[in-house]
């Protein structure tokens, strides 16, 4: 009764438009039901306004945007409304240093993490894997930019603790050793002239079986002799069968919607693969799940 509800939301904001809560919930209504992402950014917009502490106007609105094809500067704006930075949430500060890393703005989310205590949370996100995001960010656009030497530095430093920090001290070596940290570090390393570095990383890479890897085992592949298009297709349509089920069970139902939508972009499968990441926008965050998506929309994912 999605109807009924939002125009009872919309006789409380005739006789009170400041009520707290009241734009978040109809603009949760608006972004998940109606699928009316204009109308959703709109009354989250007027939350952040009226009431501007609720982490759901932030994060709706950043949803809503995404969803727009508003791009990162814009997003970054908007979230920086928060009234004091320092005392943002956490997942919305994770939020805001992955919208700033989007936008290039390096150095801004660094300093995110600077001067705060990242407690554990069972089931969050990991502090260690958002500042990992941030610095593969980094480091690939120097790659790109052929700032090699500051960006090989920045690649070798990567597993090493950072003064101020506590949370660099352990933990870090996982991450790194994922497949997607593999593949863009291979390529700065291919960018920058060091032939063999880059292809014991794409090798490394192309190793990865499990469907959340897929996507970069299949990239890393196309960069070594003997690729098989073929054989690598099979796999991706498979990925995108066993992401799938995933997605329809558990409790990380953003992260396997993600992962289907890559996998079917890398297939061929361009416009279902957009609709599956624009779905994830639209699920719980999880591992990261909604910047990623937004990254695979903005097509710097392979493809």
């Amino acid at each position: 009764m999605t109807g009924a509800a939002s125009r009872e939301w919309e006789a409380s904001r005739q006789l009170n438009p400041r009520r707290t809560v009241l734009d978040a919930s109809l603009g949760l209504a608006l972004l998940h039901e109606e699928r009316d992402f204009a109308g959703a950014l709109g009354a989250f917009e007027n939350g952040i306004e009226n009431d501007p502490k609720n982490p759901v106007n932030y994060s709706g609105a950043v949803a809503a945007m995404a969803l727009l094809g508003k791009r990162a500067n814009a997003r970054v704006e908007l979230m920086q409304r928060y009234p004091d930075l320092k005392q943002m949430p956490a997942a919305l500060m994770y939020d805001l240093a992955l919208n700033r890393a989007e936008a290039g703005d390096f150095s801004g989310a660094t300093a995110l993490f600077r001067d705060r205590f990242f407690g554990r949370e069972e089931g969050g996100t990991n502090v260690r894997q958002v500042w990992i995001e941030v610095k593969l960010q980094e480091v690939s656009e120097l790659g790109k930019g052929r700032h090699c030497k500051e960006g090989l530095a920045r690649a070798e430093a990567l597993s090493l603790p950072v003064a101020g920090l506590g949370f660099t001290q352990d933990g870090l070596a996982p991450i790194l050793d994922s497949a997607r940290a593999n593949y863009l570090l291979a390529e700065v390393y291919a960018a920058c002239g060091h032939k063999a570095e880059a292809a014991a990383k794409f090798d490394e890479a192309s190793k990865a079986a499990g469907p959340s890897d897929l996507v970069w085992a299949w990239a890393a592949a196309r960069r070594q002799d003997g690729y098989d298009p073929g054989k690598w297709t099979n796999q991706l349509n498979a990925g995108v069968v066993q992401a799938e089920a995933n997605s329809r069970r558990g409790n990380v139902q953003g992260w396997w919607r993600y992962t289907a939508g890559i996998l079917r972009v890398a297939a061929g499968q361009k416009e279902q693969g957009k609709a599956e990441l624009r779905e994830a926008l639209l699920l719980p965050d999880s591992r990261l799940s909604h910047h990623y998506a937004r990254m695979a929309l903005a097509e710097v994912t392979p493809r």
